[in-house]
């Protein structure tokens, strides 16, 4: 009897594991469907492949390695959900999140593409968040001789209006906002190899 009763209640509890599975998958399924990604290129890099030196950061007292211009690299994305009313784009470096090169969000739906060298400075087109430097802006990246490092560039659509978020957010406060309010992601990777792309 005792065994039979150990029985049951094994039973119940794999079915209750499978009911939560499968709802689990459900929820995951809708949100699959729910967002659709859409295509980002870039006329200065190919996704995956190497990054120009001029879009790494500039050479200062205080960052003596930095061999670029802070030139932001172009953009352009489409085949974007129409229920997208504003763009986020982050960038960030695959080997150390935390190091982030760009934050910027509140970018118009009607705004499908930015130029180079237009994230280096404010613009009406986006709102500045806060990047590793604390800047609201391009910020290029700026690794030591000898290393190799892969760049993730972001964007996302989303249905809040393009000035609803503050300027100032970290990447970390940007996705919590962007919580339930995404439609969409784009992703280009870019990759540094100091040695093949910087002389000397």
């Amino acid at each position: 009897m005792a065994n039979r009763g150990i029985s049951k209640l094994l039973n119940a509890a794999a079915a209750m594991v499978a009911v939560v599975s499968c709802m689990s998958s459900i929820v995951n399924s809708a949100e699959r469907r729910r967002i659709i990604q859409f295509q980002m290129t870039s006329t200065t890099f190919e996704d995956g492949g190497l990054i120009p030196p001029r879009v790494g950061y500039t050479k200062t007292v205080e960052f003596p390695n930095c061999f670029g211009q802070n030139i932001s690299p172009q953009l352009s994305w489409m085949n974007v959900n129409p229920k997208v009313k504003s763009f986020a784009l982050t960038v960030h470096e695959l080997e150390d999140p935390p190091n982030v090169s760009l934050v910027v969000y509140g970018i118009p739906a009607e705004v499908r593409s930015f130029a180079e060298g237009e994230l280096s400075k404010p613009s009406d087109k986006f709102v500045g968040g806060k990047n590793a430097r604390n800047m609201g802006t391009w910020r290029g990246m700026c690794p030591n001789l000898g290393q190799k490092k892969h760049y993730e560039y972001e964007m996302r659509g989303t249905d809040l209006d393009a000035r609803a978020l503050p300027p100032g957010l970290t990447a970390q406060e940007l996705d919590a906002k962007l919580e339930g309010h995404t439609f969409g992601r784009a992703v280009l990777v870019g990759r540094f190899d100091v040695e093949l792309q910087v002389p000397d």
